[in-house]
């Protein structure tokens, strides 16, 4: 999940990805550490287009003026009407039955899982004044030419396509804990689902704006890991508004914060995704309110997305 979003098409990696740790369960105990390897190419943010200039009504001659992409940019990720839009409902989805033991069968968890999302979400996003489109949803295996750049578990890329690696499922399925391999699952597409959500909005061609303008290091990867903290709150938000039909309870639910506060960047080459503790605090308050008012990262203090 190195890949910042950009404009038109950018990769955009989960956190199992770009060297970020994923500790992964044999039974009831993490026995292994896993550090991923970074994705082999990196896509850069472009600025989004200046507005187009407009000119003076009071007179022809007076000089064009044109706005401040940065301010627009500003008002679109931290005042964004998707803040607006109460509380998520519930799509009244049950955890899809199916289990990760074979390409087909990964391959119809995500269907299912992808279609009760795009239920909740797309009035959700006409209400906030944007224009619903589903986003193409491709599983493959490791050895499939994909439209993203996965190198490891999952990514969205050109603003439209989740893409799903069904041999990482298969393959922690057989090897480790199986609960854990579901509500990781479950995590990771709709934290990809999360990012088309900031695509559909304009969060994330913003957020790209702004660190267009951003000097030296840091200051890119903490705008990174706003990014990457909105879309697992927005994960944690959609889980949290079908907790009594999916269910999220009992032992999938514990198993589920552990794995989300098992998964974080301070282990990895760069911090541009959120340490665990974050990573944890984030997607547990989108799944405490439902809602993704809980969710404005672009707000937060610097300490609270590190």
């Amino acid at each position: 999940m190195n890949a910042r979003v950009g404009v038109v098409a950018a990769v955009v990696v989960v956190l199992a990805a770009a060297g970020v740790v994923v500790v992964r369960q044999a039974g009831d105990e993490p026995t292994t550490t896993l550090t991923v390897r970074s994705p082999a190419t990196s896509s850069t943010p472009s600025s989004t287009p200046v507005p187009s200039r407009t000119s003076s009504t009071s007179s022809p001659a007076s000089p064009a003026r044109t706005a401040d992409p940065v301010a627009q940019s500003q008002r679109v990720v931290a005042q964004n009407p998707l803040y607006r839009v109460g509380r998520l409902p519930a799509s009244r989805c049950k955890e899809p039955s199916v289990r990760p033991t074979s390409v087909t069968n990964v391959r119809k968890y995500y269907t299912e899982y992808v279609a009760c999302l795009n239920k909740v979400w797309k009035p959700v996003i006409q209400k906030a004044g944007f224009t619903f489109v589903p986003p193409r949803l491709e599983v493959f295996t490791g050895k499939t030419r994909t439209l993203c750049d996965v190198q490891d578990s999952a990514a969205y890329c050109n603003g439209s396509t989740i893409s799903m690696n069904a041999s990482f499922d298969i393959d922690n399925y057989r090897k480790y804990n199986k609960l854990w391999t579901r509500t990781t699952m479950a995590h990771l597409v709709a934290h990809e689902y999360g990012h088309h959500i900031q695509r559909l909005t304009g969060i994330s061609d913003a957020s790209a704006t702004r660190t267009s303008y951003l000097n030296g290091v840091d200051a890119p990867l903490q705008e990174s890991r706003r990014i990457e903290l909105q879309a697992s709150c927005l994960s944690g938000v959609y889980l949290g508004a079908d907790r009594s039909y999916f269910p999220v309870s009992g032992s999938w639910r514990q198993r589920w914060l552990w794995t989300i506060s098992h998964r974080g960047d301070e282990w990895g080459t760069q911090r541009d995704h959120g340490n665990s503790k974050s990573h944890s605090r984030w997607t547990r308050r989108g799944f405490d309110a439902a809602s993704p008012a809980a969710c404005n990262t672009f707000t937060a203090s610097a300490a609270s997305v590190s």
